[in-house]
């Protein structure tokens, strides 16, 4: 397995008829929507100053922002998969054989430092999605629970190797 981390992605594919309705602009006469007619009241309060001086900006600020970002080329595959990952040599319908080749590559040093980075990954994912009220008491009617001291654990559950170098999915 390689050292380095992976890298999982989801793709969203839209249909262009699920976008909605395509606007259709045309000229017409203008429109008066609505009437609201000047309060005298507040035309009273109105005070005219002589001369006033005020800096203004005649045109709106703006910026420019260019990002030139990697060409992404998509292709759409399928593949039927019943049962792979194993090497030639291993059996997937022996569980002996199965059990071996898992404990032989917990053990491979890549293994446990993909692992390791894939853990970090993960958590920092998890945590994007963290969201907590720091003043409400989530667990008020819970016991207090002792901690062991164990050490944190993970078990393969599968393990997945691409096959030729020619043949890439």
């Amino acid at each position: 397995m390689a050292a380095g981390a992976m890298e999982i992605v989801y793709v969203y594919v839209k249909k262009r008829s699920e976008f909605g309705k395509q606007c259709n602009f045309s000229d017409r006469q203008a429109e008066l929507n609505i009437d609201i007619p000047p309060n005298p009241e507040l035309a009273e309060q109105f005070v005219a100053r002589n001369p006033v001086d005020m800096g203004i900006q005649c045109s709106t600020s703006m910026s420019e922002h260019e990002a030139n970002t990697e060409r992404f080329e998509m292709e759409t595959r399928g593949v039927n998969h019943v049962e792979g990952g194993w090497p030639k040599d291993v059996n997937p319908l022996e569980l002996e054989q199965t059990i071996r080749f898992r404990k032989k590559v917990e053990k491979d040093e890549n293994y446990i430092n993909t692992i390791m980075q894939l853990g970090l990954v993960m958590e920092h994912c998890i945590k994007q999605n963290n969201a907590v009220n720091i003043y409400q008491e989530y667990f008020d009617d819970e016991e207090e629970v002792e901690v062991t001291e164990e050490a944190p654990a993970a078990k393969t559950i599968n393990v997945f190797r691409r096959s030729a170098p020619g043949n890439r999915l």
